[in-house]
């Protein structure tokens, strides 16, 4: 009987939790989210200069808050080399915005750990936590910090393809739909 009823605790955990998450993603899907040109760009510990990188019409951003280990995230920036030679293939239509926001007394560790030479690709550290204060309506949740957004920076897709080769592959199909569209996804 106990095993019963743990079981039924369990599902009913779950369930909410999924519900709650599912609620959470149609709620953010469709948003308008605002990038800052005030980051800084840093490309394997080096300053940088991106002009036009933030003007991609499609771009997936994957954001770091400050309640993460951003040294410990950053060290792992090489497992999204996959994913980023795929971009590549499609750059003047897609980006990937790698965004950090460390706390004040992290922001030295952020630098360092953007040294990393393991992935040639830039990555954006919001050091005035700018993002948030542009987009208060931001889920908390850090299964929503990854996300595709359109043309018009509208939330598109939700949800982190580094360890899911299935979610990546339908991003992949939703960014040539969205070429084929103008940079936008065309509802049905």
């Amino acid at each position: 009987m106990k095993k019963i009823s743990l079981f039924f605790t369990f599902f009913l955990i779950y369930s909410c939790a999924h519900n709650h998450l599912t609620k959470s993603i149609g709620k953010f899907t469709g948003q308008q989210i605002t990038l800052s040109s005030d980051w800084d760009a840093v490309w394997k510990g080096r300053d940088t200069v991106l002009t036009t990188f933030l003007d991609a019409p499609i771009k997936l951003v994957v954001w770091y808050d400050s309640l993460g280990c951003l040294s410990c995230e950053a060290g792992k920036m090489d497992a999204w080399n996959d994913i980023v030679s795929d971009a590549d293939s499609l750059a003047t239509w897609f980006r990937i915005i790698f965004l950090f926001t460390p706390k004040k007394d992290g922001l030295q560790k952020a630098f360092i750990a953007s040294r990393s030479d393991k992935l040639n690709y830039p990555i954006f550290i919001d050091q005035h936590a700018t993002f948030l204060k542009q987009n208060p309506q931001f889920p908390k949740n850090r299964l929503l910090h990854s996300f595709l957004l359109d043309k018009n920076n509208k939330v598109v897709l939700v949800g982190n393809p580094l360890h899911n080769p299935g979610l990546w592959a339908l991003y992949k199909r939703t960014i040539q739909m969205m070429i084929d569209n103008n940079g936008v996804l065309l509802e049905k």
